[in-house]
């Protein structure tokens, strides 16, 4: 990185290759499916694949897709770096909110309420089937944004293929647990990773992002305020 922090998005992406490649490899597949097959076909394909101990794996992972995971981390990097901690929040939002604004704009059913009328669809036992907004997935931009994130904390590329498998099974869960169609996890997770890329992108290249206090954390923080013992 330059001294003056100014350089582009693309070379900035450059730093996560691994991550990237996976995720472009995940959207050829995914639309190369799509455009063979219908979101429904898709869906109803992994539908009928079910077992009890999938199920319970399944409702369990999908919750780091959440946004009180990234909440949770973001609090636990108050004690090791504002930075890092400030980050986690920053992209949280700033995903989640145009995750939102489409979600409202296109008003796409949810698979609960597409097959309503239809073909009768497996679904879990007293597990909640949300209704509306299902596209993009919250989910699944959520846990991308999360991944991406810790890819350019713990910069190192070998950590990189494993941030990324961790947020494709949590994507995938959401087919399996009749919450989205596919279509939803490959917006989900095209705008979680590049939207929040954009967003660390604009504040890595500001000095004030930078600034020696940003380092700092909330334990330095409070043994500043204790006066020395005499």
């Amino acid at each position: 990185m330059s001294t003056s922090y100014q350089y582009s998005y693309l070379t900035f992406l450059k730093q996560f290759p691994v991550f990237i490649l996976l995720l472009v490899c995940f959207q050829i597949i995914g639309i190369t499916y799509s455009f063979i097959y219908s979101q429904a076909d898709l869906f109803l394909w992994v539908n009928q694949h079910h077992h009890q101990l999938a199920d319970q794996t399944f409702m369990l992972i999908t919750d780091l897709g959440d946004w009180p995971v990234t909440l949770a981390i973001a609090i636990i990097f108050l004690f090791v770096n504002w930075r890092h901690s400030f980050l986690l929040i920053s992209t949280m939002l700033y995903t989640g909110f145009f995750t939102q604004v489409i979600k409202m704009i296109v008003k796409h059913p949810r698979p609960a309420v597409y097959f309503e009328h239809g073909e009768a669809i497996y679904t879990i036992k007293d597990y909640v089937l949300q209704n509306s907004l299902s596209f993009p997935s919250g989910h699944t931009t959520c846990v991308f944004s999360l991944a991406i994130t810790l890819s350019y904390i713990f910069i190192r590329q070998r950590r990189q293929p494993w941030l990324f498998l961790v947020a494709l099974v949590v994507a995938l869960s959401r087919v399996y647990l009749s919450q989205h169609f596919f279509k939803d996890l490959l917006a989900g997770s095209l705008i979680g990773t590049f939207f929040a890329l954009h967003l660390i992108w604009l504040f890595d290249r500001s000095k004030w992002f930078h600034a020696k206090n940003m380092n700092s954390n909330l334990l330095e923080f409070l043994n500043k305020g204790k006066k020395p013992v005499s």
